[in-house]
């Protein structure tokens, strides 16, 4: 099979994303209908550079990288692929964040980061957002909250936020000294409850929405 640059970088935005749809794939600009799309993904995965996830959890074909992907799409993303799981949560979460990322693009935003280039550590706090979205303004990170977040675990995240808006801390983490962050969740509700967290004279702005108001697909739950 002979590998396009498009090819390429399908299979490396697939390991990055956890796992897409057919329908993400196409949203994304990588083909122009369902025909080429099914086409060029079956050959991908009989390649062994795509792999088809079976789950009765999800109506549509969904792919995640597949076992020669490393060659591919080089160390960085092919050492993930080994720790990839198929749970009903796993994958509602992974694609919800893609949707997401959908609707920002949608919006203006020029470039996404994913979660793996964007993980940090900062003294005891774990910096890990779903996302990055570069935009005309202010650098913006993405939570994609679901609702299975304790309210005491998402004030510590908060907390590690709070903790990289010092300019310095930010500076030497990414290649930006400010920044803002969205969390996009289930309903006004929860919204609502997520915004009380902030803390107290924080730096940084922290906003939440939902997935309705972003105009964000939402995926459904499943047990």
């Amino acid at each position: 099979m002979r590998l396009t640059s498009r090819d390429t970088k399908l299979v490396k935005d697939v390991g990055l994303s956890h796992l897409l749809s057919r329908d993400q794939i196409i949203q994304l600009g990588y083909f122009g209908s369902v025909t080429r799309a099914n086409t060029r993904l079956r050959g991908l995965v009989q390649s062994g550079l795509l792999r088809r996830l079976e789950t009765p959890f999800y109506g549509q074909s969904l792919y995640m990288a597949g076992r020669i992907a490393p060659e591919v799409a080089g160390y960085k993303v092919g050492s993930l692929i080994e720790s990839r799981t198929s749970s009903p949560r796993f994958i509602q979460h992974a694609l919800s964040v893609t949707n997401v990322r959908l609707a920002l693009i949608s919006k203006g935003a020029s470039e996404w980061r994913f979660e793996q280039q964007l993980w940090r550590k900062l003294g005891k706090h774990e910096i890990r957002p779903d996302g990055l979205a570069l935009t005309s303004s202010l650098p913006m990170f993405v939570e994609v909250d679901l609702g299975h977040v304790s309210a005491e675990k998402y004030k510590a995240k908060l907390l590690g936020y709070q903790m990289l808006a010092t300019r310095s801390n930010c500076s030497e983490c990414y290649p930006f000294e400010n920044f803002r962050l969205v969390t996009v969740t289930t309903g006004p509700g929860r919204a609502r409850h997520l915004r009380q967290l902030h803390p107290t004279g924080a730096d940084f702005e922290f906003l939440t929405t939902t997935f309705q108001e972003l105009g964000a697909t939402s995926v459904g739950g499943w047990s």
